[in-house]
């Protein structure tokens, strides 16, 4: 053992000629199988085994350690030193003499290490220990840590703090959608006042990462937003009227024009309110309305001009009441010209704030709300029974029986801008939808860099507007703690799902993992897929495997396991209500054979399983990492 530190060899080289990814320095124990009488031996290190040059006797059936050195002519050279001795010192104590000869000092996570290696015959260097022992200090969770470790080794992959991160992360298990929701929350908490963090926002918004509680939020909003929208049909500002006079926003039993009045009535009252530049334009044309009333101008055209300037940057031009202007016209004349003025005003005002991106432009639409209804306790309680209304609409629940045609049209309207969803019925939308979210998710930045030449680099700001690198720009910026420790794990999850979307001989793997909304319920969508490829590269569509993963509201863990063999799928769905599926689903089988017989596919069979036993059916659903399966070793795989 003395020689793993000194460099010194026991015993003469043996020159391997193998495929196994072996590296200078590093230390791993060896069995020879059989000894051949040409000098040769067959050696099994782990679960790979490889023909040596011998020039020395070595015992068939023992263990020994060996060294990695320099590489000759496309081979390595393995030094053999002292035999283990497993049967004599056990797994402690053999664990203990690598501690030693490493240089390390012997503690618990140490020893607990060494032993994991050893176990899984894993190659050994004093820097990949020390790397690995650093690491799995800093995420204090070494059943967790261990494994990848295992898995970094299996999969060749870059044995660096970078990549145990991102795995380790995503071992983690914690919801992906959950974590995009408290991210964007806490953004919201401390104000997205940054370029970067406004375009976080947006690019959020756009994964329709919400909660359930954004209903209570944004639910107000968009009801007053419908009644004002220039491009919403008669059928549907009448029932956002109805709805904010049911939540209590407008006072009930008065008509549009009576209302629109008493806002005229009422712009004197409202100067004490909190400014912004919409505030003020919406607050002086009101005034100018107000005036009107009192006959300050000659002709409508007049307030007209004067309320369009307000809006088109001509610095409150329109603001000034003309002097010494006399009322010619009759009152009731005037007054029937006033109310379509009055929601001119408004319309103008909510399109200007709603054309605001993220955190500004919501402020100011909850501005406007407050001018048109002062008392901020019934603001709130309007939003919550906005809420409540979504949500026995969404739900379908008896009391929605309640609402009107009208109202119905908006509450569907609300819905579906706050719980746009995938078309699962369209395969098309399905492609289209998930390749727009792997773009949003900025998985395919690294490439997008490769490929594009530096002529061509001012066509990327688009994929620089991702979240994978608007989160590597905010964690260069000076930002809370908090954000920064959330912005790192969803990083390390979108580098995860790249890291383990890798090539394997002829096998290519795929991990996806995407934020779904399925009514107001808030999922993940993990599609993990492994299939061979043709001779150009390509994805076979012949020959895979792909395994849907869903988290359901009753039906709860779900996977759904499709094998496609020379364009025959078979179909199994793992779920602890196998049964109660099974009679649901017989409907839709030979629907479903026929869609498939259509793109040349044949169905044989659809079967629904319960998980092997009860301990499984508790634990969560999670991706079957590909580490479990080995490095590809030119076999292929039967699917």
């Amino acid at each position: 053992m003395q020689s793993i530190t000194s460099g010194q060899p026991v015993s003469s080289p043996i020159e391997v000629k193998g495929s196994l990814s072996l590296k200078n320095g590093q230390i791993l124990i060896g069995k020879v199988n059989k000894v051949y009488p040409d000098q040769t031996a067959e050696v099994q290190i782990g679960h790979q085994k490889m023909i040596a040059n011998l020039e020395i006797p070595l015992r068939t059936g023992e263990r020994y350690w060996f060294q990695v050195k320099h590489p000759i002519e496309g081979g390595v050279v393995l030094k053999a030193l002292k035999s283990p001795d497993l049967n004599l010192s056990g797994l402690k104590g053999t664990a203990a003499q690598l501690i030693a000869h490493l240089g390390m000092t012997p503690e618990p996570a140490a020893t607990k290490l060494a032993e994991y290696l050893l176990t899984n015959r894993l190659p050994i260097t004093k820097e990949t220990f020390q790397s690995a022992l650093q690491w799995l200090k800093a995420a204090d969770a070494a059943e967790t840590g261990l494994p990848i470790i295992k898995s970094m080794f299996n999969q060749q992959l870059p044995f660096v703090k970078d990549v145990f991160d991102a795995l380790f992360t995503q071992s983690k298990g914690e919801p992906f959608h959950k974590l995009l929701s408290a991210f964007k929350q806490q953004l919201q908490d401390v104000g997205a006042v940054t370029r970067t963090s406004v375009k976080l926002m947006e690019v959020l918004d756009s994964l329709h990462v919400v909660k359930r509680n954004q209903l209570q939020q944004n639910g107000l909003q968009n009801l007053v937003t419908t009644w004002l929208d220039p491009d919403s049909t008669p059928e549907m500002k009448s029932g956002a009227y109805s709805l904010l006079q049911k939540t209590g926003l407008i006072p009930k039993g008065i008509t549009e024009p009576v209302f629109l009045e008493n806002l005229m009535d009422g712009a004197e009252a409202r100067s004490g309110m909190a400014k912004n530049s919409v505030i003020d334009k919406l607050h002086q044309g009101f005034q100018l309305l107000s005036g009107a009333k009192s006959g300050a101008f000659a002709k409508v055209e007049e307030i007209e001009t004067a309320i369009n300037r307000l809006f088109n940057g001509h610095d409150h031009e329109g603001a000034n009441l003309p002097s010494g202007s006399h009322s010619i016209q009759r009152k009731n004349i005037f007054a029937e010209k006033l109310s379509p003025l009055a929601f001119h005003l408004l319309q103008s005002a909510f399109t200007e704030a709603t054309a605001k991106k993220a955190i500004g432009g919501k402020k100011e639409v909850n501005d406007l709300i407050g001018y048109l209804n002062m008392d901020t306790e019934q603001i709130e309680e309007s939003k919550g029974k906005v809420a409540e209304l979504l949500f026995q609409s969404l739900n379908k629940l008896p009391e929605a029986r309640y609402v009107g045609i009208n109202e119905k049209l908006v509450l569907s309207h609300v819905l579906e801008t706050e719980f746009q969803t995938i078309d699962f019925t369209k395969g098309p939308s399905i492609a289209h939808q998930l390749k727009e979210m792997t773009k949003v998710l900025g998985l395919q930045l690294e490439h997008a860099l490769i490929t594009l030449s530096g002529d061509d680099m001012n066509e990327i700001p688009n994929d620089l507007e991702t979240l994978k690198p608007l989160l590597l720009k905010l964690l260069k910026e000076q930002i809370p703690a908090s954000i920064k420790g959330m912005a790192e794990q969803i990083l390390n999850r979108i580098t995860a799902q790249q890291i383990l979307s890798q090539e394997n001989g002829p096998i290519q793997n795929l991990l996806l993992t995407l934020p779904l909304n399925l009514g107001s319920i808030q999922t993940d969508l993990t599609l993990q897929w492994s299939g061979r490829k043709t001779i150009d590269g390509k994805i076979d569509p012949d020959y895979c495997r792909v395994l849907f993963y869903l988290e359901l509201e009753r039906l709860k863990e779900t996977v759904i396991d499709m094998h496609v063999q020379n364009r025959i799928i078979k179909v199994t769905v793992i779920n602890g209500h196998g049964a109660v599926l099974e009679e649901a689903a017989g409907r839709y089988l030979d629907i479903l054979r026929e869609n498939l017989g259509k793109m040349d596919y044949r169905l044989s069979g659809v079967s629904f399983v319960k998980p092997v036993n009860e301990k499984e059916r508790d634990l969560r659903v999670k991706p079957i990492p590909y580490s479990e399966a080995g490095s590809y070793s030119e076999v292929d795989i039967r699917i």
